[in-house]
This record gives structure tokens, C-alpha cells and sequence, in this order.
């Protein structure tokens, strides 16, 4: 089945939509992103100073704790990676949409 251009900008404008919407969380990503680093140096200041995990705390160690945070980061990281990823896909989406001719 071939697709025409009008076919491709059409199925395109729902991608664009939610592309947006993916994009626009990006300051919430960083904000998590930022908050996560902050408490890894927390951890890693209370183990340094060899102070006891807090009450209440749900992790049996600081390793615990310190590989929980570190994969809270690195899933934020990879999710930052992919909204740059959508921002080019989106620029390129956006060109198609403007330029490409209908007939």
C-alpha cells in the first residue's frame, strides 16, 4: 500500500501531538533529575560521616539506597536523552508537514 503526502501529513499530525506533550515534560524531568543527584550526595555525605541509616528509611543498607537512586538517575537521564531525540524528530516532522508538496 502506498501512502501519499497528504496521507503522511495527516497520520503525522497526531505523532506531532504527542511528541509535543512528551516534550513539554521535559522541565519535570529535570527537576526529578536534579532532586535525585541531591539526595545520591545526601546518602553518600551520611555514609560518609558514618551515620546511621534514618528511621523510617525502607532500604536495609546505604548500597541499597545509594543503587536505587543511581537507577532513578539514569532512567531520568535516558529520559532526557529521548525528548532531545523528539525535538529533532519533531523539527523534522514539523519541515515535512510545511514544505512537502501534495501533488
Amino acid at each position: 500500500m502506498s501512502m501519499t503526502v497528504v496521507g503522511a501529513k495527516i497520520a503525522l499530525e497526531g505523532v506531532i501531538a504527542k511528541t509535543e506533550k512528551s516534550i513539554e515534560r521535559e522541565s519535570s524531568y529535570l527537576k526529578e533529575l536534579a532532586d535525585d543527584k541531591a539526595t545520591l550526595s545526601y546518602i553518600e555525605q551520611l555514609q560518609a560521616d558514618g551515620e546511621p541509616l534514618p528511621a523510617g528509611n525502607p532500604y536495609g543498607s546505604y548500597s541499597e539506597w545509594k543503587d536505587q537512586i543511581e537507577k532513578e538517575i539514569k532512567t531520568g537521564q535516558n529520559s532526557l536523552d529521548r525528548i532531545e531525540i523528539e525535538k529533532a524528530e519533531l523539527m523534522a516532522f514539523n519541515y515535512f508537514v510545511e514544505n512537502a508538496p501534495e501533488a
